[in-house]
């Protein structure tokens, strides 16, 4: 048998003397880790008195270090600011200290004993881990600072005794009043606070309480089964010892109103043990698995339980490990009393006295996760056995009745199994501190949580410090602030409430530390009270804290839908404006939908905003708590002249019951038209034209109109002559095409009409005709030619195109319809008809031409062109004339005249003939002559009439073949005049002057030649010179100038003739001058 290790067997005793709840007599406490599993066998109580002060027993070797790491020797003072620490020998278990000291006058109260390290325990396996091999996982602790005293208390000095734990070290012992005695299965250090001397110190080891008494034995409130040997009145041995340790009053956690736990009411030992019996139901049947079931280590063995929404309706399954809801379950002291772990010993020794309860424990732990965790290797020397019957009877030498289970035990297999032993020592009359109240956060608030209208709940949030080991909490809230607080404990049995515990805080840097929720917070204000139960019952005063209101969630934004619904347009339609009506269709949410926390739904404001004037509407929900699934409101829309539209822009917010307001909704827009016809569009319907036919064959018309008021958009349609011509004569003859009745017109009505267009003479005749006609010509009979409405445009006239056959002989007829913006057409019947035609008629045939040069009265050189157009279908009516002289290329032959063409001949066809004489003049140019000498050429072309009814011009012909003639004067040039000799430093001059131009044209040109005699010589050519010689000798092309031919010449002396001869470009010379003779 070996002292255990703290993580697997530990415990403490107090005698209750002095508490308002404990009853009297010395209360043990055991404690097992989920490791163990439950004890094989009852376990074994021993009892001894070691004595006052338990002389002859302790030690007093320590190591004193302070705060400041200071090594002291008692005697020393300790200050607040300074704690100083007992360090025990290592290798050794101290379950008990006495502190010899004194307080000084002053100094700070302790403050409550933290929490001690929770022994590791097993989590749920992660997702693919065995859990047959899941690791030990001990609770993430942090380290923390030392404790911290509590402001206002009055002055104190104090012990602890700690253990070691991640958080640093954690108190599980604390006195602060003479003697000084603080106990524990396993103290680790002792620390000295707050403001005194300390002389000594005397530490009682484990170890050296190896001789007790038999006391008692602590069955399990079960039978006998698979893994557990034991008596089988099990369950009577543990109700016993909940009536026997029962406590004297109710909890802080079920006295609300107690200002301090001596303030509780009294309950008897009866009512403890009915409680207890009501919350063991379900545990005793945990129990009875946990000692029966073999398929897995005890502390995997799970439950599965299934989770259920507020509706009922399953969501899952929860799996549950049934050990650690067992040992949960003994937070509650009279759960553990139930078990066995928790009892009191009614014989009080005389106060002063150190008495030693020694706990034997037989176990068959989960050797799979305690060695994986190697903590195995912190087992002493002679706790693990194999045989466990055999450990069995060792420990039924000091418990007798243990030895009844040897045998069941054997058949349980061999071990391994640990067998373990814990000393619980105490001074009687000499309690550990009670616990004080819990230091208090500021709580927060947390979401809202699922609730159903009306009600709010949101979860609160409290941080606590200064938690005792394995804290049973009480919680009182009182909503608003200063009304009376009621219990938050759950309430089970009827009438009395469970303990709470609390929960690690992430963000804790102590073992005292802890976390406690309320999820049943309303939104108004309120003040929270704690109080903490060690795991015994003693309990502490409440703490109390205030927590501010918090705002309830705002309702939902609305969601809906517009509908508009257009003005009823009475008859006669009047002129002015009507107005439509918007419907709006709201979402109401569900009570179930409303947001967590928030409040029912009291009514909807309605902002719709026209022409931007908003117009507020309220709309109550006649049931709150049942409301509809929808709203539907009307509202009447903007009042619309004819043909407009307006748009409304609608917004909802909702309401709550408290007056609240919710966002506002997404702005939604919906546009209201005028049902009533725009004004038809105006367009002459008078015949015109095409574009003339391109290289395609296509012909395009272009439908040019101005908008006019209501006109958003426009329709077009088409149908040719021979379309409706067909139409109208089966309708003539009785054949009414499908869908045509009561739409087409008559027979008589399309008799006329056809006989109507059969006596118009000619096209514009006929487009009259069927424009007078338009409201016999149903729709039905037309095509659409715009798949979207050709909308109205920006500016200006609106423009539709459209492509015909260039080769179309009949009328094409376009009717435009106008649409309003709310898709009303003006009335077909009415809108304009508009005939079109294709200017396709034949051009002329391509004319001949003849020239002949003649001579008018005046000299003038003239052409007479002869122009023959032969007979064609199309006559022609006038022509052009090109003139060049240069080219043939009608491209680059100016048009130089153009005229009337005399009509053909009546009676049978015949060629057109007419004269022209051409005198060289041009629309740039005015000339009674054409210029001698050069040649010219001439193409004419001819033009048809124009179409009927003010089309377009006819077609000009094909240019005539090229007709060409050179002009020349039909006499030689005539004799020069004015001719002059004379004579100056230069020699002589010749100086004459000649009628005529002398341009040669195309030719070479004139020749003057001026011939010289001198005296007793004959006749010689002096010179010959060009008829348009330049200045000085010539006088270029103007006329009015002279000749001026130098003889420079010694030879010529006076008496010297001199004569002039002009020859033209074909050799034809004119009179030779008089002689003059040079001076």
């Amino acid at each position: 048998m070996g002292l255990s290790p703290s993580w697997a067997l530990s415990g403490q005793a107090v005698d209750g003397v002095g508490d308002a709840h404990l009853a009297t007599g010395v209360h043990y406490r055991v404690l097992t880790n989920p490791l163990l599993g439950l004890p094989v066998v009852p376990l074994s109580i021993g009892r001894i008195t070691l004595g006052e002060m338990a002389k002859g027993h302790t030690r007093r070797d320590v190591t004193w270090v302070d705060s400041r790491g200071n090594m002291l020797t008692a005697p020393f003072t300790v200050t607040p600011d300074n704690p100083v620490t007992g360090h025990l020998p290592l290798g050794e278990t101290c379950c008990w200290a006495a502190l010899e000291g004194t307080a000084a006058r002053g100094g700070p109260r302790p403050p409550v004993p933290p929490r001690p390290p929770r022994p590791p325990f097993l989590v749920p396996p992660r997702a693919g881990e065995d859990a047959q091999t899941a690791d030990v996982r001990p609770i993430v602790v942090r380290p923390g600072a030392g404790p911290v005293p509590q402001a206002g208390l009055p002055a104190s000095f104090w012990v602890e005794g700690v253990v070691a734990t991640p958080y640093g070290d954690a108190p599980v012992a604390i006195r602060s009043a003479e003697p000084f005695h603080v106990y524990a299965s396993h103290l680790e250090r002792i620390v000295v606070h707050g403001n005194g001397t300390v002389t000594g110190l005397s530490w009682l080891p484990a170890s050296a309480v190896d001789v007790f008494e038999r006391f008692r034995t602590a069955p399990l409130p079960t039978g006998p089964g698979v893994r557990y040997a034991g008596p089988a009145d099990g369950e009577d041995r543990g109700f016993e010892r909940v009536k026997r340790g029962a406590p004297a009053r109710f909890g802080m956690h079920e006295s609300p109103l107690a200002a301090s736990p001596t303030a509780c009411a009294p309950v008897s030992a009866g009512e403890e043990s009915d409680r207890v019996a009501a919350l063991t139901g379900e545990l005793a049947k945990s129990l009875d698995r946990l000692v029966n079931d073999t398929s897995a280590p005890q502390r995997l063995l799970t439950s599965s339980t299934t989770v259920r929404d507020e509706n009922g309706t399953a969501l899952g399954d929860s799996q549950r490990y049934i050990l650690m809801d067992l040992l949960q379950g003994a937070v509650d002291p009279g759960v553990a009393r139930w078990l066995g772990f928790l009892d009191v010993d009614e014989d009080v020794p005389p106060k002063n006295v150190v008495v030693a309860y020694v706990v034997d424990g037989l176990f068959a732990p989960d050797w799979k996760s305690v060695t994986s965790g190697r903590l195995d290797q912190t087992l002493p020397f002679g706790t693990v056995v194999e045989d466990g019957a055999k450990a069995v009877m060792e420990m039924a030498r000091r418990a007798p009745e243990l030895a009844d289970y040897a045998a069941q035990v054997a058949r349980m297999g061999r071990g391994p199994f640990l067998q373990l032993r814990v000393v619980l020592a105490a001074t009687a009359g000499v309690p550990l501190d009670s616990p004080a109240a819990p230091g208090l956060d500021t709580p927060a608030s947390g979401d809202w949580l699922p609730a159903t209208a009306p009600t709010a709940a949101r979860e609160l949030t409290v941080s606590m410090e200064h938690l005792v080991p394995g804290a049973g909490l009480g919680s009182a809230i009182a909503q608003p602030s200063g009304d009376k607080p009621l219990a938050r404990n759950p309430e089970e049995p009827k009438g009395r409430r469970l303990l709470l515990t609390t929960r690690l805080d992430d963000a804790a840097v102590r073992a005292t530390s802890g976390m406690l929720a309320d999820r049943l917070v309303d939104e108004r204000d309120g003040s929270w009270q704690v109080a903490q139960a060690d795991w015994f019952g003693r309990w502490s005063a409440w703490a109390g804290i205030t927590f501010a209101a918090a705002a309830r969630p705002r309702p939902p934004r609305p969601v809906f839908t517009l509908t508009t619904r257009p003005p009823v347009v009475p008859t006669p339609v009047p002129a002015g404006p009507l107005a439509g009506a918007v419907r709006v269709e709201v979402s109401v949410p569900p009570v179930s939908g409303l947001p967590a926390g928030g409040r029912l739904l009291r009514h909807l404001k309605l902002t719709v905003t026209s022409g931007g004037v908003p117009v507020q509407t309220i709309h109550p929900i006649a049931s709150p708590a049942a409301p509809p699934e929808t709203l539907v409101i009307e509202v009447p829309g903007p009042a619309l002249p004819p043909t407009a539209s307006g748009t409304v822009t609608v917004t909802a917010v909702w309401t709550d019951s408290a007056g609240i307001d919710s966002g506002t909704s997404e702005p939604k827009q919906a546009t209201l038209h005028d049902p009533r016809p725009p004004e038809p569009v105006i367009i002459p319907p008078t015949l015109t034209y095409t574009a003339r036919p391109d290289a395609t064959g296509r012909a395009r018309t272009a439908l040019r109109w101005t908008p006019g008021a209501g006109q958003a958009a426009y329709r077009v349609f088409v149908a040719d002559e021979t379309t409706l011509r067909a139409k109208l004569k089966d309708t003539a003859t009785g054949v009414i095409a499908e869908g045509d009745a009561g739409q087409a017109p008559t027979s008589g009505q399309a008799a006329a009409l056809l006989a109507a267009l059969d006596a118009a003479p000619d096209a514009p005749a006929r487009g009259a005709v069927w424009d007078a006609g338009r409201r016999l010509l149903p729709r039905r009979w037309w095509l659409q030619l715009t798949a979207e409405p050709l909308p109205r445009p920006v500016s200006g006239q609106a423009v539709f195109t459209h492509d015909v056959s260039g080769s179309l002989s009949v009328l094409v007829l376009y009717r435009v319809v106008a649409v309003s913006s709310a898709s009303v057409e003006s009335d077909f019947a009415t809108c304009p008809l508009l005939p079109r035609a294709v200017p396709n008629l034949l051009v002329p045939p391509v004319p001949t031409l003849d020239v002949l040069p003649v001579v008018d009265g005046s000299a003038d050189l003239l052409a007479r062109l002869t122009v023959t157009v032969p007979v064609g279908p199309t006559p022609a009516v006038r022509y052009r004339l090109r003139r060049a002289t240069a080219t043939t290329d009608p491209v680059f032959m100016p048009v130089v005249a153009e005229g009337a063409i005399p009509p053909r001949p009546v009676g049978a066809p015949a060629p057109q003939v007419f004269t022209i004489l051409d005198a060289g003049a041009s629309p740039s140019e005015a000339r009674t002559t054409l210029s001698a000498w050069l040649r010219y050429n001439w193409r004419v072309e001819v033009q048809g009439a124009p179409a009927p009814g003010g089309g377009p011009a006819g077609e000009w012909s094909a240019p005539s073949a090229a007709a060409s003639t050179t002009v020349m004067p039909p006499d030689p040039p005539a004799a020069v005049s004015d001719l002059t000799v004379t004579r100056d430093a230069d020699g002589v001059h010749v100086r004459f002057g000649h009628p005529e131009p002398l341009a040669g044209g195309a030719t070479a040109g004139y020749t003057v030649d001026v011939y010289r005699q001198c005296p007793g010589g004959s006749l010689r050519l002096l010179t010959s010179l060009p008829g348009q010689a330049p200045p000085p000798t010539g006088r270029g092309p103007d006329v009015t100038g002279s000749f001026d031919v130098l003889d420079p010449g010694a030879e010529a002396v006076t008496g010297t003739l001199y004569r002039v001869v002009v020859t033209d470009p074909i050799g034809r010379a004119s009179q030779p001058s008089t002689p003059q003779e040079a001076p």
